[in-house]
């Protein structure tokens, strides 16, 4: 949640969804944790976010209280990622690979820009921080729990030895 917005209780949410319509359809449950949940009373797009009313959260002050906390959704209510699709909570640990360099190492993380999401991949030998787009995926095979990449010249960063 970004902030709250007005003053009867709506949150300023940044969607990482590609359904933000269901996820936050009215009466829907969203969670904080597997154990805290809350019910959707409405929500509506509004421009790059969503705009989300919880039952509960009536004021301005109720809704400052949600800044910085993350909305979920139980997998089993999503629909499943298609091609090159991932969950983002499936990207860390992920192997990534390419050609000709082989094996790079494991995705440690990833960031948001405003142009799309950003893989770190760290390994023994190599890091590198990559798009995760079209422009360099090649594929990914969600059950080997592997993304095959094709990087341009400069991209990776080989990882220092120590000498002793």
């Amino acid at each position: 949640m970004r902030k709250a917005f007005g003053l009867k209780g709506e949150l300023l949410v940044q969607p990482i969804t590609n359904e933000p319509d269901a996820v936050f359809a009215s009466g829907r449950s969203v969670y904080v944790s597997p154990t805290q949940v809350h019910v959707v009373e409405r929500s509506r797009p509004f421009k790059d976010g969503w705009l989300v009313k919880l039952e509960g959260v009536n004021d301005k002050s109720a809704a400052d209280l949600w800044r910085g906390v993350v909305l979920s959704a139980p997998q089993a209510e999503l629909t499943p990622p298609q091609g090159n699709e991932l969950y983002l909570h499936e990207l860390v640990g992920i192997a990534v690979r390419d050609e000709p360099h082989g094996e790079l190492g494991l995705v440690a993380g990833w960031y948001e820009l405003p142009q799309g999401i950003v893989l770190e991949v760290r390994g023994p030998k190599w890091r590198a921080d990559i798009p995760f787009n079209d422009a360099f995926i090649v594929s990914v095979d969600r059950a080997a729990r592997l993304i095959t990449v094709q990087l341009p010249d400069g991209l990776l960063e080989p990882v220092a030895t120590e000498k002793a």
